[in-house]
């Protein structure tokens, strides 16, 4: 593609011939010869510091902030913003996938991947084409591949949007973070619908306070067109703030009795939800194997989504029937010792909230609380406290362990969740196999919760990562030990 095809709408500076360019990065490590590399700053580096490097190896333009090496080897072009630059330069060099496809995006503190997964799962079960896109990966025909991120980086993701639009694809559920909004990844996709799932506290040590945390989320539905939908959380106090800055259609979902999609009354157990909804004139009641009461909530987002789309509600009944679970969230499997061992992604106070107030209700009188976590290191140090402060009320016994400690130290992490915890009733066992063994082989007649890390298979330990699947511990756990 031609640079100036490629830089179109972007305000720039700089002489450059109108070369061809065939590769566009921002890692100096995948440049090859006639590549547009675009020089960002990121969490550690900075893209500027390696312009030589890239040149070196084969780039034909670089795309600059001001600070760039004095060179005629090749133009250096000047933005004001690489990083935004970036999000334009990734949908011109992809022919803006993202407008032939319908686009759905998921934001909120907690329940982004499991409203994407359902959505996913109905519009399939309908007979539509669907690809989620997620914290689980991006979804092929072949399986999910990992794509590191929650919202992957611009220039991924215009190119996943493009294999996805040349496959025939209609829709993508896909999960929109707040980093993702705030880094300008998700600012040139055209999404149709925006769901806001709740906010709660998270990302402070990025977004520095929780006003903060909230513009992020709010800037994806401010710049939906007047043509899109808002699909909002009527319970959660940050629905109203939305409903007023917004100029899009608008539908609303929840418990409150005015929202557009009602949840009018349920039923909890540990092994299965009934949920009964109102939705204007129709009543209409499902049977699903996902547990909790905020589950109900992302639940309803899903159902009120594809409602929106056109699938029949019946058509969207029938499709819990074969929906079993998403993977890593509240996934349950039984021991031979009578425990029931759920296995969560859990890492936020809400979400953690949310889990223990929905466990008092489903376990059985004579059950034990069991809780096994730990809090990951260069992140937010403000969750710790209030994570173990509310493990401390509901747990009746905790093993705090390691979750991606990352280059800080493991004790201080440790510490930091330890002061709100009382000191009988908890034991630090830092290897997280050996404290998962440790619950399982000891504990009888519980609920072992297991949080924090879901379906990832790996500790970050310094800069490395070691293989560790709290799945694949349990399921062997319970294979090595049938009766």
């Amino acid at each position: 593609m031609k640079l100036s095809k490629i830089l179109k709408n972007i305000e720039h500076s700089g002489k450059y011939n109108d070369i061809d360019i065939s590769n566009i990065t921002y890692d100096s490590r995948k440049v090859k010869k006639n590549s547009l590399f675009i020089a960002i700053s990121g969490e550690n580096d900075d893209g500027h510091d390696y312009i030589l490097e890239a040149i070196n190896s084969g780039a034909s333009a670089i795309i600059a902030n001001g600070r760039a090496p004095i060179t005629d080897i090749v133009p250096i072009i000047q933005v004001s913003n690489p990083r935004k630059a970036m999000s334009r330069i990734a949908s011109n060099f992809y022919n803006n996938p993202s407008k032939n496809l319908n686009i759905i995006g998921v934001t909120g503190t907690n329940g982004k991947t499991t409203t994407t997964q359902i959505i996913d799962h109905i519009i399939k079960f309908s007979r539509k084409t669907s690809s989620s896109l997620g914290t689980l990966g991006f979804n092929t025909p072949s399986g999910i591949i990992s794509t590191g991120f929650t919202t992957p980086e611009s220039i991924e993701l215009h190119q996943i949007l493009k294999t996805i639009s040349d496959g025939g694809i209609e829709y993508v559920p896909m999960e929109i973070s707040s980093h993702a909004i705030e880094l300008y990844r998700v600012k040139d996709i055209i999404v149709d619908i925006a769901i806001f799932t709740n906010l709660g506290y998270d990302h402070l040590d990025f977004h520095k306070s929780k006003e903060n945390y909230f513009h992020s989320k709010l800037k994806l539905f401010t710049g939906l067109n007047k043509n899109s939908t808002a699909l909002l959380n009527y319970d959660d106090v940050k629905t109203k703030e939305i409903i007023k800055k917004i100029n899009c259609k608008i539908l609303t979902f929840g418990f409150n009795e005015n929202a557009n999609l009602n949840i009018a009354k349920y039923d909890l157990k540990l092994n299965r939800t009934l949920i009964s909804f109102e939705f204007g004139d129709i009543s209409f009641s499902i049977k699903t194997n996902l547990i909790g009461k905020f589950n109900i909530s992302n639940i309803s987002a899903a159902i009120l989504c594809c409602i929106k789309i056109g699938i029949p509600i019946n058509t969207i009944k029938e499709s819990f029937k074969y929906f079993d679970n998403v993977p890593g969230r509240l996934e349950t499997y039984k021991t031979s010792n009578n425990n029931t061992v759920i296995i969560d992604y859990a890492h936020t106070p809400d979400a953690f909230q949310n889990i223990y107030e929905n466990m008092q209700i489903l376990k059985q009188k004579n059950q034990k609380i069991i809780s096994i976590y730990g809090c990951g290191g260069n992140r937010d140090k403000s969750k710790r406290s209030m994570i173990g402060k509310i493990s401390d009320k509901y747990s009746d016994y905790i093993y705090i362990t390691n979750d991606n400690p990352r280059n800080e130290c493991e004790n201080e992490i440790i510490k930091d969740i330890c002061n709100s915890i009382n000191i009988e009733k908890y034991e630090i066992i830092k290897d997280r196999k050996n404290a998962i063994l440790k619950a399982l082989s000891t504990m009888k007649n519980s609920i072992i919760l297991i949080l924090g890390k879901g379906v990832e298979k790996y500790q970050i330990i310094k800069n490395k990562k070691i293989p560790h699947s709290d799945i694949e511990i349990v399921t062997n756990y319970i294979n090595e030990n049938r009766n």
